[in-house]
């Protein structure tokens, strides 16, 4: 019984060339199959964090048949509507779906045009690691968030793939916010579990250039009145404070000048008086040729402020 054991496994070896089989490793199969897809909302182990991220639900079934098919972890999906051939990419939360039955967050199903009840193409993949991808948000009041990078960053942890050309919905608090998928690297679709992604932002849909807005008719106005009050001739007196002023700005005041600065023409006004001075009323209308004297010497006979000429201090 030895002899023959041995002489047995000795026809083995030499049938296989002088050493044992070798095991191929096994090539894991493509899982294909087609569910009716309804909302994740009316699965009875309903939660709310099921509609965050990108994750579905499918029937226990399908974990038996992706096990028989080897297929790598973490699971990956094509889903594809049928109808208009629209597809993304997701991964798998649970396997607690009816049979021949999926979940789908609300926000996969709309971006897919997909109701209740609607077929749907699921398929398993394999995808690289992404190292790039650049968004864009409808709405500008992402980018006035304290820190959106900050938001997007802890959002995209319930996500397993990015889609060039997709839709993704992220929540902050009570907001929900939509980004499209401008460009992602490398290839049109990236796993991002597990790896460093840079981020791009592409200005938000609704974003609008702010635009010079033309003056209003009352500004207008008012802009007019200030020039022309440029040309008015106004005469100042002389300064009565320090001479050590040194704002230029009302030294333009002091000395008779214009707001303009331009010295005044000569007109009949009276000069303010500066320093220390006395004034005789009696010599001031024999020496004056103008002015009140003049206007009271026309008439005959009479004689202005006929006084001895006694000063006023």
């Amino acid at each position: 019984f030895f002899f023959t054991r041995v002489w047995t496994m000795d026809m083995i070896s030499s049938l296989f060339g002088g050493s044992a089989p070798m095991m191929r490793p096994a090539v894991p199969q493509i899982f294909r199959r087609q569910f009716k897809v309804f909302s994740v909302a009316c699965a009875s182990n309903y939660k709310a964090n099921m509609e965050e991220g990108d994750k579905i639900l499918l029937p226990p079934s399908a974990f038996q048949e992706l096990g028989r098919c080897m297929i790598t972890y973490p699971m990956m999906f094509q889903v594809k509507n049928p109808k208009n051939e629209a597809k993304t990419h997701c991964g798998v939360m649970e396997f607690t779906a009816p049979e021949g039955i999926t979940y789908f967050p609300f926000w996969m199903m709309s971006g897919l045009c997909l109701q209740n009840g609607d077929i749907v193409d699921i398929k398993s993949v394999t995808l690289r690691k992404g190292n790039y991808v650049k968004l864009q948000p409808h709405k500008t009041k992402f980018t006035t968030l304290s820190n959106p990078r900050v938001v997007l960053e802890r959002a995209l942890r319930a996500f397993s793939c990015l889609t060039k050309g997709g839709t993704i919905a992220i929540k902050h608090g009570q907001q929900q916010f939509y980004l499209d998928i401008i460009e992602t690297k490398p290839g049109n679709a990236i796993t991002i579990i597990d790896t460093d992604v840079n981020v791009d932002f592409a200005p938000p849909k609704d974003y609008k250039e702010v635009k010079k807005v033309a003056p209003l008719k009352k500004e207008r106005e008012v802009k007019k009145a200030s020039e022309d009050s440029k040309d008015t001739k106004l005469v100042w007196g002389a300064s009565t404070g320090s001479k050590n002023s040194s704002s230029s700005y009302f030294k333009k005041l002091s000395g008779g000048n214009t707001l303009s600065g331009r010295k005044p023409k000569k007109s009949n006004l009276i000069k303010a008086a500066s320093g220390k001075q006395t004034a005789s009323w009696g010599s001031a209308s024999k020496k004056s040729t103008g002015g009140w004297g003049a206007a009271a010497n026309k008439k005959k006979g009479y004689k202005a402020f006929g006084g001895k000429g006694y000063s006023l201090k």
